[in-house]
């Protein structure tokens, strides 16, 4: 099955229609997306973070970019990752959405 999403990728533009990288941006029954990068990234460079939160843009579910100063890629490995993952999971919680129970 790994496989499968590799050979769809390569052939995205010769296949026509949706395939397993496709993506509905205007889905509006989407959890929030939080997009967090480092400053100094050179494989996910910050621009790149904005423009694919800039896709999501137009729906009423949050989406935001949290953009880390002078640090590098791999934010989990970095010294001060406790920062960033406090900073994450208080994002994750003031927008959980808490089920309805009927």
């Amino acid at each position: 099955m790994s496989g499968r999403i590799l050979f769809e990728t390569a052939l995205a533009n010769l296949t026509p229609g949706h395939q397993g990288t496709w993506v509905d941006y205007r889905n509006e029954d989407r959890a929030p997306l939080l997009f967090v990068g480092g400053s100094e990234d050179k494989i996910m460079p910050p621009k790149v973070q904005w423009s694919n939160a800039a896709h999501y843009r137009g729906t009423s579910t949050v989406t935001e970019v949290v953009e880390f100063g002078g640090r590098p890629h791999l934010l989990p490995a970095a010294p001060g990752w406790e920062e960033i993952a406090d900073l994450v999971l208080a994002w994750a919680v003031r927008h959980a959405v808490v089920p309805v129970r009927s």
